[in-house]
Parts: C-alpha cells; structure tokens; sequence
C-alpha cells in the first residue's frame, strides 16, 4: 500500500477524482469518526449542501423504507466531504443561487416525478464520474451494506445540484 495525500481538484464536480484522490478518499471515508468529524465542516463549506440535506431531512416520508433514507442521506455526506476535501476553495454560491438550484430538488421529492429525477442524477454521475461513484459505493457499504445504490442516487443528487447552482451562479455574475 501506497501512502498518499490530497491533490487539489478545483475542476470536481465537473472532471471525476483522479486515481490518487479516489485512493486516498477509499480509506479516509471508512473511518467512521473521521466521516462524523468531517461533515459539519463540509456543511459549512458550501451553504448550496446544507440547504440540500435539509430538503431531504423535511422529506424523509417520501421513502418506502428507513434504511433507504439513511443509505441516500449517507451518499449526501459522503460526496459533501469528498468535495470540499478536494475543492479547498469552493466556488462561492450567493444564497439566491441557492434557492433557486434547490428549487428542482424541491419540486421532485414532492411530485411523481422524483423517480425520474433520481434516476437522470444517477445515471449522469456513474457514467461520468466513475471513480467516485466507486469511492462512495465501497464506503458506504460499510456502513449501509446492500444499500449502496441509494448512497449513490444520494452522491448523484447532491452533484447535480452543484453544478446547477455552479452554471447559474455563472450566469448570475456574467
């Protein structure tokens, strides 16, 4: 085994992890205190997921099972710590942006519509972003055995819903 470090990605979301941040992030996401320690951080890191973790809290109901929220909320944490762990200096969202980029989650979780929204997620962030479908998968079947698919579906929406508040924070500032 290799040691390493974090090399600094500011081009994640929209480029995959490299090689070597997946490596180091396998082992660094299953320790479970470090997870607990982290996440607070990561939250504070980027308003864009705070506002996104509580969307989903208020929404709990719309899960035909408990350990299928707690799988998808775990997929949350796990893709909120491996990006602001690999994106020190986040693109800085105003919280109108916020708002608005949360706005489709919103409209999804209380409509029949979420299964599709879940699933373009998914699918868009396993075939883009492979390795860290990966690290999120092998992490969270450590602690969600079984239910990595949700923890995944999590990661897929917590992404997408940066790179909407990315693309129009853009917009907004041009």
């Amino acid at each position: 085994m290799k040691l390493t470090t974090l090399d600094y990605q500011p081009e994640f979301p929209e480029v995959d992890l490299t090689d070597n941040n997946a490596s180091f992030l396998e082992v660094f996401l299953q320790n479970s205190t470090l997870v607990e320690a982290t996440h607070p951080q990561a939250e504070q890191h980027q308003l864009l997921y705070g506002v996104a973790h509580s969307l989903v809290n208020d929404s709990k109901e719309r899960f035909s099972e408990e350990a299928h929220y707690a799988g998808f909320t775990h997929g949350f944490t796990l893709y909120e710590i491996i990006s602001s762990l690999v994106s020190p200096q986040p693109v800085q969202i105003e919280k109108a942006t916020v708002i608005t980029a949360t706005t489709g989650l919103t409209w999804a979780l209380h409509s029949s519509r979420l299964d599709k929204y879940l699933t373009d997620a998914y699918d868009e962030f396993t075939h883009q972003q492979v390795a860290t479908a990966e690290v999120i998968s092998n992490a969270a079947s450590r602690y969600h055995p079984g239910l990595t698919h949700y923890a995944i579906m999590g990661a897929a929406i917590e992404r997408q819903l940066e790179l909407e508040a990315r693309d129009l924070n853009k917009n907004i500032v041009q």
